[in-house]
């Protein structure tokens, strides 16, 4: 069975700041309880957290379905834009930001953009634009 903390390929663990890759060793965190209970990010799960498979299955639909990769898309503190094109989604202790112009989610370097540029986006433009010859 594997690490509990391990996920995607990404290191799940409280006592990181951030999901991280480089900390995973497969052999490791892939391996028995006895090889991942030795690793320095180890910590005990909480009742509510070894359940994996039912926590698993009751995230939020727009995660399953967006299906974000945590070293790009999670954003540690919580975008401010005034667009009203993006959507900001609490998710496994971040913020995943969801541009629905794209369609898809914003890596952490586009959702600073949007951040701070979002008035003079050529995305919402277009969608703006859009929006006028729809009606």
């Amino acid at each position: 069975m594997p690490c509990p903390w391990y996920r995607g390929g990404v290191c799940t663990s409280p006592k990181l700041r951030r999901p991280s890759s480089s900390v995973v060793s497969p052999s490791r965190c892939l391996g028995s309880e006895a090889e991942y209970r030795s690793c320095q990010f180890y910590v005990e799960p909480r009742q509510k957290q070894q359940r994996g498979g039912l926590l698993e299955a009751a995230k939020p639909a727009i995660a399953q379905q967006l299906k974000p990769y945590l070293p790009i898309h999670l954003l540690s503190a919580k975008p401010r834009s005034g667009c009203p094109y993006l959507k900001v989604y609490s998710y496994s202790g971040g913020y995943l930001a969801y541009c629905e112009v794209l369609g898809r989610l914003l890596t952490r370097s586009e959702a600073a953009s949007c951040e701070k540029y979002w008035q003079t986006c050529p995305l919402r433009r277009v969608a703006e634009q859009n929006a006028a010859e729809a009606t």
